[in-house]
């Protein structure tokens, strides 16, 4: 069986979004408002950030070094408050994780 638990979530975040790898100037675009995904991928969690951070490894996928899939945003590190989750019970069972409890990634 499959559960998807939520709090009020917003339509948008605000957002670091690569579109096109290159240099900083190049690549950066801030979105005041990019969407929020409207659903979530089994196993998965929508993390609320009240604090995130960018690392060398942000900095190698924005210039392309290390490839990902485009757009992404940009942030790899980062804290706040789980706002949603689809548990698929075949996987997450042993996983204590609950709408309103703090995480760090």
């Amino acid at each position: 069986t499959t559960t998807t638990t939520t709090m009020s979530i917003p339509n948008t975040m605000k957002a670091v979004v690569i579109k096109e790898t290159g240099t900083a100037q190049e690549a950066l675009t801030f979105d005041p408002s990019y969407p929020v995904p409207p659903t979530l991928k089994p196993n998965t969690v929508l993390v609320k950030n009240e604090y995130s951070g960018l690392n060398f490894i942000d900095t190698y996928h924005r210039s392309g070094l290390y490839k990902r899939n485009l757009p992404f945003i940009l942030g790899t590190e980062g804290g706040g408050i789980i706002a949603a989750i689809h548990k698929n019970n075949n996987n997450v069972d042993d996983v204590d994780l609950n709408v309103g409890d703090r995480v760090i990634y």
